[in-house]
């Protein structure tokens, strides 16, 4: 399980690193879920020079955040991801997010909150190794981002068997970014699964919990389930 926050448009990259490491210790955590610190490794995504650029650790973000170039992410665009990990196993820097695959000439990269077990069925798979990165291919194998929208999504996670908790996601290609807000009906903590929209002072956060520093509640909103938002990362 895990935490991530989303800004585009005009921001301090100060803040949303600050409102994640917040997330990350439990500082925010005003939901009904058991998890509140997030320490089992971290990822950011942010465009740097018409490039997509990637950091990755393993340590918890606490940790990381005072190494953190911010000038280099001072653009339009930032991703933040704080994980815990839901089986042991699955610790090391091959397990932090964003996970990244190309498909059909196509570079897609994801971060995920949830556990979603049942996804390797789908990929001719007889077991799981690690379901972000199932989910990922799933996803994404066989589709262009023309094609990546809510009726798709939608018309995937319907498919999926029974048995995860969320398959919330940011997904980002070299044009556009997606979030997705996606969980089973019968979720044991939909609030804790439910991501937060602010649009304010030309940017828009998306984020795993609303974070006060960044703005204060009345600024935020719940997103619904299967909501989507498509961001077009050159505008």
């Amino acid at each position: 399980m895990c935490r991530m926050i989303l800004a585009h448009g005009q921001f301090d990259p100060a803040t949303v690193l600050e409102a994640a490491r917040a997330m990350s210790c439990g500082e925010s955590a005003e939901h009904d879920g058991p998890i509140k610190a997030h320490p089992n490794g971290w990822g950011c995504l942010w465009l740097e020079e018409g490039q997509i650029r990637t950091l990755h650790g393993t340590d918890t973000f606490a940790e990381a955040l005072p190494g953190i170039d911010i000038d280099r992410l001072r653009g339009r665009f930032l991703a933040v991801h704080v994980r815990h990990a839901t089986l042991t196993k699955n610790h090391g820097l091959e397990f932090s997010h964003p996970l990244w695959r190309n498909s059909a000439g196509n570079h897609w990269y994801m971060m995920h909150n949830g556990f979603l077990p049942t996804v390797y069925r789908h990929l001719g798979l007889t077991e799981s190794r690690f379901d972000s990165a199932e989910y990922l291919q799933y996803l994404v194998d066989k589709v262009t981002p023309a094609d990546f929208n809510r009726d798709y999504l939608r018309s995937k996670m319907a498919q999926v068997a029974p048995g995860g908790s969320a398959g919330n996601a940011f997904v980002v290609t070299r044009e556009k970014a997606w979030a997705w807000q996606w969980y089973p009906e019968d979720t044991p903590y939909p609030d804790y699964f439910t991501m937060h929209y602010r649009q304010q002072d030309g940017c828009t956060f998306i984020s795993s919990e609303p974070v006060s520093t960044l703005g204060s509640a009345d600024t935020w909103r719940r997103m619904s389930n299967h909501e989507l938002h498509e961001i077009p990362l050159w505008e």
